[in-house]
């Protein structure tokens, strides 16, 4: 692994002839390599996230019950296809390149009696194993890769020790932005207070950790941070357009269809009031109970609550006129008489 690791060094370093070049291209490379896995984690925080609000709600129902909670949480977590610790898998994946690469530069900056290097795990008809042989230093960005800050402050002094903290600085940023990513896209979610105090507390636990490594090894804390930082930048926001552009085509429709539920509708007429007559029909049944009151004899006034009422039903519908019933009435009340 180590030699793999060294050969690996010295094949970048033929495409580009300096020490940090070397490791910024090998830094890409394994970043590419664990790109699928860090885009997945990315997608995982992100709906662990939109998910905060249903994971409350079982909270406070089994408030009371661990084991239930833990067992719903799960069955949760297996239907809605998230892996909680998803976030950490990156990380812990780059935890043996770390300590390898630690390891491999301090076996290629390792010191013979004449003071130059005497580099391990290197052909000695590479490029890179006949440049170190020749130089003490690591010398790169103004730089001696093989030394730490700490090392440099307390040695040579806060100026030449400098480049040593900007670039640690790069590293603690870059690690604060990639914790608040996510939560700064979608601020409307609650983290529970785990996951806030981790957020806060993970980017100051690499300062003593870069502050105390070599140099390389800085860099490659840095590059790798600068790379999760673009690509969670880039996923966080093909999530979230995609997510609004769904809501924006979906939310015209909803309120398509309150509007429509809204409008008044013509009420079907029933059987019974589809035959009741027209204003214009009632006037003219008046006036015909008019002329059969002349035709009689008899006082109007009798009829004229007739002229302004319906007809009963059973006169509609024998078909029999408003008027003739008026008449039928009166010639019956005169033979009485």
């Amino acid at each position: 692994m180590f030699q793999f690791l060294a050969r690996t060094l010295s094949f970048f370093y033929d495409i580009w002839p300096s020490y940090a070049g070397a490791i910024i291209l090998f830094t890409l490379a394994v970043m590419l390599v664990l790109s699928p896995l860090a885009i997945k984690s990315t997608r995982s925080m992100i709906r662990m996230q939109r998910l905060q609000p249903e994971l409350k709600k079982l909270q406070a129902k089994h408030k009371d019950d661990r084991e239930a909670l833990n067992r719903e949480m799960m069955a949760f977590y297996k239907a809605n296809n998230v892996n909680p610790f998803s976030s950490c898998l990156p990380l812990l994946l780059q935890m043996p390149v770390f300590i390898v690469l630690y390891r491999v530069l301090h076996q290629l900056t390792r010191r013979g009696e004449d003071g130059t290097f005497e580099p391990s795990y290197l052909d000695r008809s590479s490029s890179l194993y006949q440049d170190l042989t020749r130089e003490n230093k690591m010398m790169s960005f103004g730089m001696d890769l093989s030394k730490s800050a700490l090392e440099e402050l307390q040695d040579r002094g806060l100026l030449v020790a400098l480049p040593f903290i900007l670039l640690v600085g790069i590293v603690v940023v870059t690690s604060f932005v990639q914790q608040r990513q996510i939560q700064g896209r979608n601020p409307s979610a609650n983290l529970n207070p785990q996951q806030q105090m981790i957020g806060r507390i993970m980017p100051f636990i690499f300062i003593p950790i870069s502050v105390s490594l070599p140099a390389g090894v800085v860099i490659y804390f840095a590059v790798s941070n600068l790379v999760r930082v673009g690509q969670q930048a880039l996923v966080t926001k093909l999530e979230f357009s995609g997510k609004d552009d769904d809501e924006g085509a979906k939310a015209p429709k909803v309120r398509d269809a309150e509007a429509t539920a809204k409008e008044p509708r013509q009420a079907k007429p029933k059987p019974g009031q589809a035959l009741k007559p027209s204003g214009g029909g009632r006037t003219g049944g008046g006036g015909g109970g008019g002329k059969a009151d002349k035709g009689g004899g008899n006082g109007a006034g009798g009829n004229g609550a007739s002229s302004t009422k319906p007809p009963p039903n059973g006169a509609r519908r024998s078909g029999t006129p408003a008027g003739s019933g008026g008449s039928r009435s009166r010639s019956r009340k005169r033979k009485r008489k």
